[in-house]
């Protein structure tokens, strides 16, 4: 009886395993294709005849002068991407899924796209405080969900045996820069567009922080 249901559960296991790395694939391609969705919709912020109503006489005016849409195109894209490479580093790493990771990772690109909606409407509405809060909000909430997720992958043994132990923690250190800047830059949304935009640019010195520590980190193990 014991060697029965001991070979029932091993079948079990197998087989939750199964379709986990099934739908770990599903994941990825819904993923990716969110992805695509949001760089296509960066794109749409650049002048529209049809939108911001101007004219073939305008047209010169309006693109040598809609740099702030080509600076938010801009910083969208790059953080789009960075996220989108985060987002494939740790899917590189696991085995399969399960329906709570599946989730954390589906609400982490919900809020990026959240973050693209409201990025539209600063375009539109320029100078507003809290839409510039509301993208770093929102940003911030997409990193820390992917580190959540990340955690939740490792305690649940949905992390493949590639990765060694210290791979695992660097793993939290390459996930923490874009949230941590995205909590910085919301004070700076009150000194107006400029000082918040710029903002970002921390992602350059945080991000070197994140490689120092990875490093001393690689130091200590050895």
């Amino acid at each position: 009886m014991i060697k029965k249901y001991l070979k029932i559960k091993q079948e079990y296991t197998d087989a939750a395993k199964a379709r986990g790395a099934r739908q770990l694939i599903r994941l990825e391609v819904m993923i990716d294709v969110l992805f695509a969705l949001m760089i296509y919709k960066l794109f749409t912020f650049m002048p529209n005849p049809d939108v911001d109503g101007f004219g073939r006489d305008e047209l010169y005016k309006v693109l040598t002068e809609s740099y702030l849409n080509y600076t938010v195109i801009f910083i969208g894209l790059v953080l789009v991407i960075i996220y989108w490479g985060m987002n494939n580093l740790q899917f590189g790493n696991l085995d399969r899924t399960d329906g709570k990771h599946a989730t954390l990772s589906i609400l982490q690109v919900f809020s990026l796209m959240l973050y693209i909606y409201f990025v539209r409407l600063d375009a539109q509405f320029e100078g507003e405080i809290f839409l510039m809060q509301l993208q770093s909000t929102f940003l911030a909430l997409a990193g820390f969900l992917s580190v959540a997720s990340w955690h939740y992958a490792i305690k649940n043994g949905l992390v493949s045996e590639d990765p060694t132990e210290l791979e695992k923690e660097k793993m939290y250190i390459k996930l923490l820069p874009e949230p941590i800047v995205s909590v910085l830059t919301f004070p700076l949304a009150y000194f107006g567009p400029l000082a918040w935009t710029l903002g970002w640019l921390l992602l350059i010195p945080v991000g070197y922080l994140s490689k120092v520590v990875q490093k001393r980190m690689k130091g200590r193990k050895n």
